[in-house]
């Protein structure tokens, strides 16, 4: 199997498609404007930002897809914050 270490502010992620939430009306609630995904792969300039397996928010329909990465569908995303970058926001659990 074939890794890929992305340079610069490259990140690999891999989206999470989460199950739809249905009102009591019966109507779907879809959220449109951002994608959440997981890291998979980080370069060296972002490794003390982010690790394998944190969970970011971006934009839809940014960044490039990389189909069949390590059996997974991919998405490369610049690491950097917006507006500079492509990353909205790393989500974290409350303890």
């Amino acid at each position: 199997m074939i890794k890929i270490e992305p340079l610069g502010t490259k990140i690999i992620v891999t989206p999470i498609y989460e199950e739809l939430q249905q009102t009591e009306g019966g109507i779907f609630a879809v959220e449109l404007e951002l994608e959440k995904a997981e890291v998979v792969e980080v370069s060296n300039e972002l490794s003390t930002t982010y690790k394998v397996g944190d969970v970011v928010i971006y934009p839809k329909g940014v960044g490039e897809s990389l189909p069949h990465y390590q059996k997974k569908s991919c998405v490369w995303l610049d690491g950097r914050p917006f507006p500079h970058g492509n990353i909205w926001a790393k989500v974290t659990e409350e303890k």
